[in-house]
């Protein structure tokens, strides 16, 4: 199964089997691109008001063993608010219902005008309109974590079957070398 110290494939025999380094490399640059994503949409969406969320997002591949690895994302809290469209005013239990919502309400409370938020001389004008998702990690998320469970799986499957196709080729060479001693007798001198 080793040729030029790479594992081959047993499926597929233009295209060396995974070995625990490439698993790692390939873990390594799904992280980071995943960070590229994310920065990306938060550009794209405008998640931006201080760069703050753009920056600090900072991502850990940990191997504790050859089988074992963690992938940790971190950045600031305030981006999950962003995903989802909510923050001050929104509670586990009101499912969204909020009277900062209603038309009427945000009319009379001049909730619909722009104005300015933050320190006198600095700050930042709102849009007057009501919050609303800006998915820029939820979706992308979930389906590259799909993308990165199917590889995953490839490449440990390829590595499963190359052990057992080595298992059953020393077990054939081990039944033909018995097969033809005892066929042919064996010469003891």
């Amino acid at each position: 199964m080793q040729k030029n110290g790479m594992a081959k494939s047993t499926t597929n025999t233009n295209r060396p089997a995974a070995t625990d380094e490439d698993r790692k490399k390939y873990q390594e640059a799904w992280a980071d691109m995943m960070i590229k994503i994310w920065r990306e949409k938060i550009e794209r969406l405008h998640v931006i008001n201080t760069y703050s969320l753009h920056q600090q997002i900072q991502e850990n591949v940990i191997s504790s063993s050859d089988t074992i690895s963690t992938i940790q994302h971190k950045f600031l809290e305030y981006g999950i608010y962003q995903d989802l469209g909510v923050g001050n005013g929104y509670t586990a239990g009101n499912k969204g219902n909020l009277k900062i919502l209603d038309p009427i309400y945000r009319e009379e409370h001049r909730l619909n005008v722009p104005r300015k938020v933050g320190p006198k001389p600095g700050g930042y004008y709102t849009s007057g309109n009501p919050r609303k998702p800006r998915e820029w990690f939820s979706r992308a998320y979930f389906a590259s974590i799909m993308v990165l469970k199917e590889q995953m799986a490839y490449m440990y499957g390829e590595e499963f079957c190359g052990l057992l196709v080595d298992k059953i080729e020393e077990a054939n060479k081990k039944r033909s070398t018995t097969l033809r001693s005892r066929l042919y007798g064996s010469k003891k001198h």
